[in-house]
């Protein structure tokens, strides 16, 4: 059982990786299934049967999602692991979103893979954005995460693998889409941080 109480109105970075720092997501139709998942299971408490969630069709069940469990406001995915900043909306909305998501990317990554057991580590990470600066820094955090991708390229090719790496929310911040902006339903850059896009791609970028 967690420790935390997650209070609404307030946000938690949330944060999980692989059993023994495995690869989690393989290829993009791996992370393809872990967004639409996400998606999904904020609106409903299970999947609907015979539903597609690598297309997410039938359209007709999207149209009957309930209030979500949490607002998403950053994220991504690594290999190994993901980033979400979060705030919840209905009681213990994000424990529930959460067990919810990796019992159901487990179920099927296990089946794709022909292997079984835990996928993830047995519980999640949470950290409190309790400061405005804080929330400053995890944004930049969670965004420069794709770094690691790119070691091996000059700092100019690494600005513009980073700025354009479709698995984070950075895109979004700084008015384009990612994969990630389905999840997406709050402008935390402006709302929060206080940042227009040239203002907050500068503090981002002059960080690589």
């Amino acid at each position: 059982m967690r420790k935390e109480i997650f209070v609404a109105n307030e946000y938690y970075h949330i944060y999980n990786r692989g059993v023994d720092k495995r690869d989690v997501f393989l290829n993009d139709r791996d992370r393809t299934r872990f967004i639409n998942t996400a998606y999904v299971l904020n609106g409903f408490l299970e999947i609907p049967h015979r539903f597609d969630l690598q297309s997410l069709t039938p359209r007709e069940w999207l149209k009957s999602r309930k209030q979500p469990m949490v607002e998403i406001a950053a994220g991504c995915l690594m290999p190994n692991h993901f980033h979400f900043l979060m705030t919840p909306l209905q009681d213990d909305g994000i424990s529930k979103f959460l067990h919810k998501l990796s019992v159901s990317y487990t179920m099927y990554f296990n089946k794709r893979y022909e292997r079984s057991g835990s996928l993830f580590e047995s519980t999640f990470k949470a950290k409190h954005v309790d400061k405005h600066e804080y929330a400053s820094y995890l944004t930049q955090y969670i965004h420069l995460n794709p770094l690691d991708l790119f070691q091996t390229k000059s700092r100019t090719e690494q600005i513009e693998a980073v700025r354009n790496f479709p698995w984070s929310s950075l895109p979004d911040y700084l008015g384009k889409n990612s994969r990630l902006s389905l999840l997406l339903s709050a402008s935390f850059r402006d709302n929060i941080l206080d940042m227009n896009v040239e203002e907050y791609e500068k503090s981002v970028l002059d960080l690589v």
